[in-house]
């Protein structure tokens, strides 16, 4: 009886059924018979050469001696070491992204090129099982990609120079995949959300995650999620005081956060008002010739109703015109990025839960820095390869555990916050008859503290309140004075609140038409 002769793709086929240690031992055997030597490495090991020649791991990771000694292999191959210090044993693995991996260096650099352009887990779980034979299901890619994701978010920020301009953007707070739903508003059930639902209590509640974002003249930019609802002065100063380096310029809009930060530092501050567009509209601006629009522009500035600038002394209209054309002082760019922001997060990532929204615009502001820094998108193999060395030589190891652990661990709105919120944003609807209304960041009313908020507003808004309600020799009294007696009138919340609404440019938010 004839035998019948095996093809080359039934071995083929059988030889990838077999694990690293079984080729390996059939490759030993095939140079013994032979008296060949292949000189046999396995993927891992690979692994092990670039991880070398980063200089990862090569001295202690614990007390980060260089005085460190070989100690035999572990039962990967992989050389361990023993720090003569401390005694501690490692390999060049230990406490990367890589350890205890057991996928080659292709499929890395294949999930991070896959990730970097936007393919679905679904997607990339075909990949994985037509061109690598790797039957990876939905939960083992997310947690990898999750792991990448958090490291390319963890690499060093650049700095800010020249002129920076400064805003915060909003995304709905999102507890997407989980079951057990968190309310961070005391005595309100936190209910799942299907569709477009608008918020309570607006931006300033716990209802919005918020997105403070700072970009440069270059082009380089820093978006940080610096917590539930209010941005406060301290945590402004907290999260990017080592990032923003000599600024020539901040631009701002009318947000007291960075009136203190620019007056603390002494750099000179482009502020414009969110209602600027409407303020104009609303003098014809529009309607008016060259030379009548200047007159009004020049109207409007000694009146303190459109932009101007602080910290750089007493400007005439024409001396801050030129400062503000010869350094294009605006906010195009930082609103510009605020778009990116938001369709990446809602269109291309399809929400995100909030708890996770970090290492997201992490990820986002790394892959455009990139095309900064480099020229160009990151689309290359050298360019998947370049952001992977940078994420092993930073030595960050994300592991499961810390993935299905984490929690949100951002600043909170305080319970008597939210409490105070709750009743001013009542207080003002009932009295503007307006069932929308709610707080945003240019209010300044961060605290809901009356005297702060007066002593904030420009000194001609004092003035013109002393004239309505009668009050003698403002002009000879300090502002704190001044402050003071108009907190005594009974009607002062409404003062207040007529104010706020004076410098509203809309009357009802987006997420409630």
């Amino acid at each position: 009886m004839k035998t019948s002769e095996i093809t080359f793709n039934e071995i083929s086929n059988f030889i990838n059924t077999l694990s690293i240690d079984e080729f390996k031992n059939i490759v030993n055997n095939y140079s013994k018979i032979n008296k060949v030597d292949f000189q046999f490495k396995t993927n891992i090991s690979n692994l092990e050469d670039r991880l070398a020649e980063l200089n990862v791991n090569s001295c202690c990771p614990h007390c980060h001696s260089s005085i460190i000694n070989k100690k035999g292999k572990n039962s990967k191959g992989n050389q361990r070491f023993k720090c003569c210090e401390c005694n501690t044993i490692f390999t060049r693995f230990t406490g990367t992204i890589l350890d205890k991996t057991n996928y080659s260096y292709n499929v890395w650099i294949k999930l991070l090129e896959m990730i970097i352009n936007d393919y679905s887990i679904e997607n990339m779980v075909e990949v994985f099982k037509n061109d690598f034979n790797l039957p990876l299901d939905t939960k083992t890619i997310w947690a990898l990609r999750m792991k990448l994701i958090h490291s390319i978010a963890s690499l060093p920020k650049p700095k800010l120079t020249g002129v920076i301009q400064i805003d915060e953007t909003f995304v709905r707070e999102a507890q997407k995949g989980s079951r057990n739903l968190k309310s961070y508003i005391a005595n309100e059930e936190r209910v799942a959300r299907y569709g477009k639902v608008p918020s309570k209590y607006g931006i300033m509640g716990a209802e919005f995650a918020t997105i403070t974002t700072a970009i440069d003249s270059k082009g380089y930019s820093v978006s940080l999620v610096t917590g539930l609802g209010k941005l406060t002065s301290e945590i402004f100063f907290d999260m990017f005081s080592d990032y923003i380096v000599s600024p020539t310029y901040i631009c701002t809009d009318a947000n007291n956060v960075y009136n203190k930060y620019c007056e603390i530092n002494a750099i000179p501050h482009y502020i414009k008002p969110s209602n600027y567009d409407d303020i104009l509209e609303k003098n014809n601006y529009y309607n008016l010739s060259n030379e009548e629009k200047e007159k009004l522009l020049l109207k409007l500035y000694n009146k303190d109703l459109i932009d101007k600038m602080d910290n750089r002394g007493d400007l005439s209209y024409l001396e801050f015109k030129e400062i503000k054309e010869h350094n294009k002082l605006s906010l195009s760019r930082v609103n510009q990025l605020h778009s990116d922001i938001k369709f990446f997060i809602y269109k291309k990532m399809t929400n995100v839960s909030t708890k996770y929204l970090q290492d997201y615009i992490g990820f986002f502001d790394y892959i455009r820095n990139y095309k900064v820094r480099y020229g160009n998108y990151p689309a290359s193999k050298k360019d998947i390869e370049i952001i992977f060395n940078e994420i092993l030589a930073n030595k960050v190891n994300y592991t499961i555990k810390d993935i299905t652990s984490k929690e949100l661990n951002i600043p909170k709105p305080t319970g008597r916050y939210m409490q105070i919120l709750k009743e001013e944003t009542e207080k003002i609807k009932k009295e503007t008859y307006n069932m929308y209304f709610k707080f945003n960041e240019e209010d300044n009313t961060t605290t809901f503290n009356k005297r702060e908020y007066l002593l904030n507003i420009p000194k001609y808004k004092l003035y013109n309140l002393c004239k309505e309600y009668n009050i003698k020799k403002y002009k000879k009294l300090a502002t704190w004075c001044v402050v003071t007696k108009l907190l005594t009138l009974p009607n002062i919340d409404k003062i207040i609140h007529s104010l706020i609404l004076q410098d509203r440019n809309i009357k009802i938010n987006f997420e409630d038409l």
